[in-house]
């Protein structure tokens, strides 16, 4: 499937966050999360995926299973399910989130 930047609604997280949710496949699903300075992703876990973030702009302090480290563009974490983690943008900028499978709830309007 192919699809431009502007196919893609921008959800309103509140907070100064907000989301495009990619179009997924069966079993992979890219999320792209834009924060203000200053707006926080809540520390949680997931009981049924795995996530991979990376960093495309911006700076985050990041929480990984009890593991704080700032990153920024090219740098990312991992968090299987279950391990609790968290973000706070220290500047404007945006995560690429990837999970498998593929979370449900997102595609709900």
């Amino acid at each position: 499937m192919i699809f431009t930047k502007d196919s893609i609604p921008v959800q309103d997280l509140g907070g100064g966050v907000s989301r495009k949710v990619l179009p997924p496949t069966e079993r992979l699903m890219a999320v792209e999360v834009r924060f203000a300075a200053g707006g926080i992703g809540e520390p949680h876990a997931h009981a049924d995926h795995d996530q991979v973030t990376y960093v495309l702009s911006g700076r985050f302090e990041v929480a990984v299973g009890g593991e704080t480290a700032v990153l920024g563009p090219g740098e990312g974490f991992t968090a299987d399910r279950g391990i609790l983690h968290g973000v706070r943008a220290l500047e404007e900028g945006a995560l690429l989130d990837c999970f498998t499978p593929i979370r449900e709830e997102f595609l709900r309007p």
